[in-house]
């Protein structure tokens, strides 16, 4: 369906009792416990739609071990090698030994990728890579002769794999970055085993900040917002007001998340489950490039729905609503931030728990008390030697300015002094070429 269909149809979209959100949120309300991430079927979900394969219906992990065996086995000629074959690759319930040969092996847990916390990530990056017009392809990792076999008998038992997805991306900026990222990690099939968790945390973190912050700004396609990080290693000293303002600026705006999303619900026909999902700012966009005719359908759809959702939420109606669009959404945004304000109400404590899911869930890593500073974003080691070699890429090297312009076309920004900690640690680690003392005159090796 298209946006002027979901549009047309918004006037007669029943509220709900209740809020929700099913789509562009990858986390949901904190309730008694941080929700648990399992990264390894997230992993297998997003090879598949990466790679465009799946496994054959009715294959699994445990007649891959059968089949394995029984292959491996009639190859040696001494038996008594099947029990160390075993313990390597097969003893234990999570077959850790297996998932250490090929990124491939993944596929098996992708099965897993559906429950818990987990599907609402998986949904995200497959939105990701479903606008890829081709497979990413998977270089093959160094493998001895038994785990050739094991590989074998994997790749014989995988079909072809559409990813599918009804959402439009809602930041095509970053999932332009995160489909390149992972071309580049799917080229090095270790590094990839090595950081798939912290690779997808990363994003994980990135596209839900870069998101709140840009889902008010709904009149013009997404585009990287500042968000400035220091280093895990560095002090937050009570001048450095770029950094001692992020988080606090990010946690306001993470709170206008799940109002905004929950009403953008209704612009998708939200009882529709397979309707196609578009931002709120394509709707924008799409009114204001419509015909005259297009447009006052458009403004009258949102002025009815308008009546009908504060009515149902208990917001006062103006006697004259807003006749533009832009207006129309601007009121219906704002209606949406109202409602999640009252303190006391069950809404206001849905928003205060969802809030907090982003703080202990998906920014954990990223953030630390500093004292006087308060709480700010940080890096630590392993996430930006990780976001380094992401960066240079294919690249044999990269010139220091143009390596802090491909971290903030992910998200992520640094102050002067964080920059001079950067080049210290690039010398540290040793992949830093310094031609003169200016930072225009220094390149960054990748550390693969």
């Amino acid at each position: 369906m298209s946006i002027q269909t979901n549009l047309e149809r918004l006037a007669h979209q029943e509220i709900q009792e209740r809020n929700l959100i099913n789509h562009y949120l990858p986390f949901r309300q904190q309730r008694n416990k941080p929700a648990e991430y399992d990264f390894d079927a997230i992993a297998g979900d997003v090879l598949s739609s990466a790679l465009r394969i799946k496994l054959k219906q009715g294959y699994s992990l445990e007649s891959f071990v059968e089949r394995a065996r029984a292959a491996v086995s009639s190859k040696l000629s001494d038996d008594s090698i099947n029990d160390f074959i075993d313990q390597m690759y097969f003893d234990g319930s999570g077959k850790s030994g297996l998932f250490k040969v090929s990124p491939e092996f993944l596929l098996f847990k992708a099965n897993s990728a559906e429950a818990g916390a987990s599907k609402h990530v998986c949904r995200l990056f497959r939105s990701f890579l479903a606008t890829r017009q081709k497979e990413i392809p998977l270089l093959m990792n160094e493998v001895n002769f038994l785990e050739a076999e094991l590989l074998s008998e994997l790749q014989e038992n995988l079909t072809s794999h559409a990813p599918d997805s009804t959402e439009v991306p809602y930041l095509p900026f970053l999932a332009e970055f995160f489909s390149k990222d992972l071309n580049f990690l799917c080229q090095h099939p270790s590094y990839l085993l090595q950081n798939t968790r912290a690779f997808l945390g990363l994003y994980n973190f990135l596209y839900s900040a870069q998101l709140a912050l840009n889902i008010n700004a709904w009149d013009s396609t997404p585009e990287t917002k500042p968000l400035y990080f220091i280093l895990d290693t560095e002090r937050a000293s009570v001048e450095r007001k770029q950094v001692r303002e992020s988080y606090p600026w990010l946690k306001e705006k993470v709170a206008d998340l799940f109002p905004i999303l929950s009403m953008l619900e209704y612009f998708n026909q939200i009882q529709e489950k397979n309707a196609p999902r578009y931002p709120l700012w394509r709707f924008v966009e799409h009114i204001k490039n419509a015909s005259s005719e297009e447009q006052l359908v458009g403004v009258k759809a949102m002025q009815e729905f308008a009546k009908n959702y504060c009515a149902k939420r208990g917001v006062d109606i103006p006697d004259q609503l807003p006749h533009s669009e832009a207006s129309m959404v601007k009121f219906l945004t704002a209606s949406a931030r109202e409602i999640f304000s009252k303190r006391g109400s069950s809404q206001f404590t849905v928003n205060s728990r969802v809030v907090n899911a982003f703080e202990n869930e998906v920014a954990q890593h990223f953030v630390q008390s500093r004292g006087r500073s308060g709480r700010v974003l940080i890096l630590n080691q392993d996430y930006l030697l990780l976001l380094t070699n992401l960066a240079v890429g294919e690249r044999e090297q990269l010139q220091f300015q143009q390596l802090l312009e491909a971290f903030k076309n992910r998200g992520i920004w640094f102050d002067r002094q964080s920059e001079q900690a950067l080049i210290n640690f690039y010398e540290r680690v040793g992949n830093v070429e310094r031609m003169s003392d200016s930072g225009d005159a220094v390149y960054v090796r990748k550390t693969l």
